[in-house]
């Protein structure tokens, strides 16, 4: 590791924007000199700070904190440049294959936007859909194990929606949200059944069919589940919190508290939280 030239840093500083970024990282990664942290990284290194970045990503944008989004989206570009450049040192690709891929991509899936001679009537979010199918269907001509191409490394709740999606791109799926409620009901019946015979693998089948019927449920609500579940996250973290200060107020001793205490103090802190919506 050695420290670059002035002419050479001269020269960076007068780039802006995506290329001096690349430039960095192109530095960063030069096996004569470069960062030996940065050298020695690869896809799979990077692929937990990927998913991250991403998540850090939505917390910003859920805070509504525009100076945070903007950072992050920083960092996450980072992901993806420094990706590109193992790529490319690799042989595989490079940035510029990537934005060019992704450029095309987008553009052959808004036909009502850049084809001219589009003539189909569809909603955006329809045509999307169905040019992705139709470009996967190409790809493979069989049927088989369809659902088993969805990508396993995902988060759960994410690959679950693909699961659903794909299924019911396959006309595989409830007609109505009434339906799902209903297979819903069905469903923590059955769990607790389960929960009466104390089989412990039953019950973790009931319930992850009733995780799994949940998520139909918002998808049929056209609500996302896991920002529908980080909000009922954040909701509770508020709530809790409320108690605490409560119980700070009136200077009472958090574990000599019952059940009867800290039911008083969760609806106590529920109100507090509504006045101040």
């Amino acid at each position: 590791m050695k420290k670059i030239s002035k002419k050479k840093l001269t020269e960076l500083n007068k780039l802006v924007s995506i290329d001096k970024i690349r430039k960095v990282i192109q530095i960063l990664r030069d096996p004569d000199g470069g960062c030996p942290w940065d050298l020695k990284q690869d896809y799979n290194s990077l692929a937990p700070y990927s998913i991250e970045e991403a998540y850090e990503l939505v917390n910003a944008i859920e805070k509504n904190d525009v100076k945070e989004i903007k950072n992050e989206l920083g960092d996450l570009l980072l992901q993806v440049i420094l990706l590109s450049q193992i790529a490319s040192d690799q042989g595989d690709f490079d940035f510029d294959d990537v934005a060019n891929e992704i450029s095309q991509k987008i553009i052959r899936r808004h036909p009502q936007i850049f084809d001219t001679e589009y003539k189909m009537n569809d909603l955006p979010q329809d045509s999307w859909e169905r040019i992705k199918n139709l470009e996967k269907s190409n790809k493979k001509s069989s049927l088989r194990n369809t659902l088993d191409q969805i990508e396993n490394n995902m988060p759960t709740i994410i690959r679950s929606i693909k699961i659903q999606k794909k299924a019911a791109s396959l006309n595989f799926d409830w007609i109505n949200k009434d339906q799902v409620l209903k297979k819903v009901d069905e469903e923590l019946n059955e769990l607790k059944e389960a929960l009466q015979e104390k089989n412990k693998k039953n019950i973790e089948d009931e319930l992850g069919d009733l995780f799994f019927t949940l998520i139909s449920l918002s998808r049929h609500l056209n609500l996302d589940p896991d920002q529908t579940l980080r909000k009922a996250n954040q909701k509770f973290i508020n709530r809790f919190n409320e108690m605490e200060n409560i119980v700070e107020d009136k200077k009472l001793k958090w574990h000599s508290l019952g059940l009867i205490d800290f039911k008083n103090l969760w609806n106590n802190a529920k109100k507090i939280k509504k006045r101040l919506k």
